[in-house]
Formats: C-alpha cells, structure tokens, sequence
C-alpha cells in the first residue's frame, strides 16, 4: 500500500481538489489512479468541482475517508 500524506495530495497537480472552509475534497477517481487502488470502500459525496476550465459535479472525499475506506492487501 503506498503510504498517503495530505499535504502531497494537496500539492500534487494532477489531482482535483476543492477547499471548503477548512476541508479539502479530493477527487475519487484521481486518488484511486493515483495510489493504483480499488478504493469502492470509500465513503463519497458528488461536489462541483473545475476540471479543464468547466465546472463538473465528481465524486470526492476527504482524506480521512480514504484512510478510512482503503482496502489492506
């Protein structure tokens, strides 16, 4: 399992992300490419989110939901 940080998932410009107050949502489908992961465990909420110029409403999670939701192999 490829150990998570959250300040380099927030840094990492290849993954979406949206901040709301304080909390950062993470797209679910950039995480699981990502870590190269199943992660259908994952608790999700669909947010609007800037993908290539245009808004699109994704499914995103927090990073405590991933922690939460990851599978051990």
């Amino acid at each position: 399992m490829k150990p998570l940080k959250e300040k380099l998932l927030i840094q990492d410009a290849t993954i979406h992300k949206v901040q709301y107050d304080t909390e950062w949502f993470f797209n679910l489908d950039d995480i699981a490419f990502y870590l190269k992961e199943d992660l259908s465990e994952v608790e999700w909420i669909y947010l609007p989110m800037m993908i290539e110029g245009e808004q699109e409403i994704v499914k995103c999670c927090t990073f405590e939901d991933i922690l939460r939701g990851r599978k051990e192999l």
